[in-house]
């Protein structure tokens, strides 16, 4: 199924004629901009329909982006040193993104840290503005993972599938996969786990206009990030089973990233209660919002 696409397509797109050996341009960075600017224009007209500002929407996005990758980069360097011993040269090595290796997980829990921020000091409706969130990382993360296939990386254990799995080089295997004997070139096919979760995203995306559609009117702020960490995260819980690449938990086959993709899934599931009102409140916090809303009381005014 994949094995000509496989053949068309290298991972370098092109190289710009700069220094020695020129500046290689890979096509996974091409595809993720695709599917970022996708995104980001999808969630501009909505913000805009929604009554709000689209240029306060890519200023949130730019930062979101930056802090994401940067976030995603020292969250899988972290685990890599700490779960696999790995040593790095310098800083320049371990914030260096093209030398390969994020985790997207840590990017979104880093990118929603340094966003939220920026949108509680600029005094932007957080929730109408968490909602883009959904649209523009399933387009974003849903397209770029092709880039996960033209690379042969994200692949799953070994399927008996002729047609539906894949062929990985010798230089693109990891683990007890190096071992060509038990694993020859020629036949060993891999499950295409980049395409279970392209499929998974962008489906999300397709509900996400559905939803929008249908219902716009009748949604609250925040049910289409809530929705998102929902689907996200439950979607990426059980991809995980068909990681090798990460590090499980002692011998068991739960991963780290597993355990964090649940936490998102659920933090997803508080958000809908949340905007929905179906989160019992303390006393307290109900006698704080009777006070807030009671009408004051004129003062009396003395006879002079």
């Amino acid at each position: 199924m994949f094995d000509q696409l496989q053949e068309l397509l290298s991972p370098i797109a092109f190289t710009i004629p700069i220094g020695e050996n020129g500046f290689p341009i890979y096509w996974y960075g091409i595809i993720i901009a695709v599917g970022i600017g996708l995104g980001a224009w999808w969630s501009s007209r909505e913000i805009e329909r929604r009554g709000y500002s689209s240029d306060d929407l890519f200023n949130a996005l730019l930062i979101a982006v930056l802090s994401g990758y940067l976030f995603a980069r020292i969250g899988y360097v972290t685990q890599d040193i700490v779960l696999n011993g790995a040593t790095y040269d310098s800083f320049i090595d371990m914030i260096n993104i093209r030398a390969g290796g994020v985790n997207i997980i840590w990017g979104f829990i880093g990118a929603s840290i340094v966003t939220t921020w920026f949108v509680r000091s600029r005094k932007i409706p957080f929730w109408h503005y968490a909602d883009m969130v959904a649209p523009t990382v399933f387009l974003a993360q849903g397209i770029g993972r092709w880039g996960n296939f033209i690379n042969q990386e994200l692949y799953g254990p070994p399927t008996n599938s002729p047609t539906w799995g894949l062929l990985i080089d010798a230089h693109n295997r990891i683990g007890a996969y190096i071992n060509l004997t038990a694993y020859p070139v020629e036949t060993t096919r891999f499950h295409p786990t980049f395409f279970y979760e392209s499929i998974a995203l962008l489906l999300g995306f397709v509900i996400v206009v559905v939803l929008t559609n249908m219902y716009r009117d009748n949604l609250r702020p925040g049910t289409l990030f809530g929705f998102f960490m929902l689907w996200w995260g439950g979607n990426r819980a059980w991809i995980e089973l068909f990681r090798p690449d990460q590090p499980t938990l002692g011998n068991s086959p739960i991963t780290l990233s597993m355990v964090m993709a649940i936490g998102i899934a659920l933090a997803g599931v508080y958000v809908l209660l949340l905007v929905y009102d179906m989160i019992p409140q303390s006393e307290r916090m109900r006698r704080q919002e009777l006070r807030q809303k009671r009408t004051p009381k004129p003062k009396r005014q003395r006879n002079s």
